[in-house]
């Protein structure tokens, strides 16, 4: 069904046009589409990647200069006053505890107001060398920060500052805050006016101040990871604290397109050297597609109509040339069946029109043709087919010899009659009308009978030896190929040696070629004499004298039938015998 539905398309004009209008049309336009929407895509990726590297830059800076206060905030431990109450310790006396804590508080307030820090601090709290937590708001019930890990590994910085959390406090915020979580600054307070150990500082910043100070820049799908791949900032507040199990896949500064959440989404981060915290930005694949799919659209749109004016004007033009070429085919089709006498109207002077017109002269032409030529050439037929039949019948010199057998036999001649059948098969071999390749076998047999003629002639004198593998007897080759070059041997170089000639057939295969080798013992023929034979032979269509014509003829037959890579070429020694070897292609690849 499909086979036939396939033919129908193919022999119908009006189907080939319309196909090669939407051909030329559709694929340009797909290859355009893909094109623009594959550069889109590159595009906004680029647009993407650099807003939202600009998007970092400008929340790296915010951040540097928020915690850049922060830091200078901390620094208040260093000034006189504080050291000093640190260096006396915490007193004993409850009275004289208040105050020494008021006093130490109140160093801290001043200097936030000096230093003019941006943050809202929610707590500092001094963290004693025996543990003991000195806090400015009492926040933090049976709770020790000496024992936590991002504590003691501060106190191991000698005094540099380190970001800690977000940390969920056991306080919570005051109402207006949507968000328990904290962050918090922490360093060891170094003594720089004694020698005492003086514990370490933490100061305890709300997470709500990242929101309120990046809420200005419009961030989408901004987070912030510490460290340990916990959320310090999202604009989903609820996801603050958790931890995010694709943060590991992330490096500190990478860009990029993974799979997170079963979707796909273009990446990238930051790293901030003053907090150790990662910033990453997560692009949806829809987002960044959302203007490809629309010049995508527009590309499928305009393919839609030009398909339709495809179809219209294919419609019209070939409707235009296949009116007059079916009529054209109705009449060839009388002409077909032998009515020569047909004119066409030729209405155009196209293509079309000088076609019908040619077709016209044509049918005058062989109108004529049928009534005067074809008559006398039919009488002159009859005449050379009557001179035939006057010749002599190729099967007269058949039965003749068959007739030569029969009287051989009855004369009790045998090998008269050997020599009559021999001759016979022959000639029946040689001037037959059939085919003209056959198969190796059957040029071997006609050798083997002109080796019996001659071994008869000459007294059994000459002995035969055929070696060809029994898969290349079907091997087919020009008829008459072997037999010259047996004949030449045997008269050349066999004839005249006083001992017994042999001549041997040898076939065999290859890589590339078939090779068949003819070899005998004769006299074998003098270097000069050998050199013109191949120079002649190399040269196709060169005379050659009449001792070698039958080399010649084999080898031009062979070029002729398989190439000018085949052929045959000659090797011999005198005194030590010739060999005709054959280059003919391997089974199986030969032309037939």
């Amino acid at each position: 069904m499909i086979r036939a539905r396939l033919s129908a398309f193919n022999n119908s004009l009006h189907n080939k046009l319309f196909f090669s209008y939407a051909v030329v049309i559709v694929i340009p336009l797909l290859i355009l589409g893909g094109i623009l929407y594959m550069t889109t895509i590159g595009l906004t990726q680029r647009q993407t990647q650099e807003n939202r590297l600009l998007e970092m830059k400008v929340l790296s800076q915010n951040l540097q200069e928020y915690f850049n206060s922060l830091e200078l905030y901390s620094r208040a431990i260093y000034t006189g006053e504080i050291q000093q109450l640190l260096n006396r310790g915490l007193p004993e006396d409850m009275i004289e505890q208040t105050r020494w804590k008021t006093s130490l508080f109140q160093q801290f307030a001043e200097w936030y107001g000096y230093m003019g820090v941006k943050g809202e601090i929610h707590n500092v709290t001094i963290v004693m060398p025996d543990g003991t937590m000195i806090q400015r708001d009492p926040l933090y019930i049976d709770e020790s920060f000496a024992d936590q890990s991002w504590y003691t590994q501060t106190l191991a910085l000698q005094g540099e500052v380190r970001v800690a959390g977000p940390f969920k406090r056991s306080y919570y915020l005051p109402p207006s805050a949507a968000s328990p979580y904290t962050f918090s600054l922490v360093r060891k307070i170094n003594n720089t006016t004694g020698s005492a150990a003086l514990g370490g500082l933490v100061v305890d910043v709300s997470v709500m101040d990242i929101y309120r100070m990046l809420g200005g820049l419009e961030l989408k799908d901004v987070l912030i990871l510490n460290a340990d791949n916990e959320i310090v900032y999202s604009s989903a507040v609820e996801q603050i604290g958790q931890r995010w199990e694709d943060g590991s896949k992330i490096g500190a500064n990478f860009s990029g397109w993974m799979d997170i959440g079963g979707e796909r989404m273009f990446v990238g981060s930051a790293y901030s050297d003053v907090t150790g915290w990662r910033f990453v930005t997560l692009d949806p694949l829809s987002s960044i597609q959302s203007n490809s799919i629309r010049y995508r659209d527009i590309t499928f749109g305009i393919g839609a109509f030009a398909l339709v004016v495809a179809l219209v004007i294919s419609t019209f033009v070939s409707r235009r040339i296949t009116r007059p070429l079916r009529s054209l085919q109705q009449k060839m089709k009388k002409v077909q069946a032998g009515d020569f006498n047909i004119q066409l109207d030729v209405a155009s002077s196209d293509e079309v029109g000088q076609l019908t017109r040619s077709f016209n002269r044509m049918t005058e032409e062989i109108h004529t043709l049928v009534h005067h030529v074809y008559k006398s050439e039919l009488a002159r037929k009859e005449a050379q087919l009557k001179a035939l039949h006057s010749q002599i019948n190729p099967h007269f010199l058949y039965n003749t010899l068959d007739s030569m057998n029969a009287i051989a036999v009855i004369e009790e001649v045998p090998l008269l009659s050997r020599m009559a059948k021999m001759l016979s098969e022959m000639f029946r071999y040689s001037i037959s009308s059939g085919e003209q390749i056959v198969p190796l076998r059957e040029e071997l047999k006609q050798v083997v009978r002109y080796v019996e003629i001659q071994q008869i002639r000459y007294d059994d004198k000459f002995s035969l030896v055929v070696d060809i593998p029994e898969e290349l007897l079907d091997y087919r080759i020009p008829k008459l190929t072997l037999q010259p070059i047996v004949e030449n041997a045997i008269y050349h170089g066999l004839e005249m040696i006083p001992g017994e000639g042999r001549i041997s057939i040898v076939g065999r295969e290859t890589d590339d070629y078939t090779i068949l080798e003819v070899t005998d013992n004769g006299k074998g023929i003098p270097p000069e004499e050998l050199a013109d034979i191949q120079s002649r032979l190399r040269q196709r269509g060169a005379p050659s004298s009449v001792e070698h014509i039958g080399l010649a003829n084999v080898q031009e037959r062979l070029e002729l039938h398989y190439g000018a890579d085949c052929g045959i070429s000659v090797l011999s020694e005198p005194g030590q015998g010739t060999t005709v070897a054959y280059r003919l292609p391997r089974a199986g690849a030969s032309s037939v």
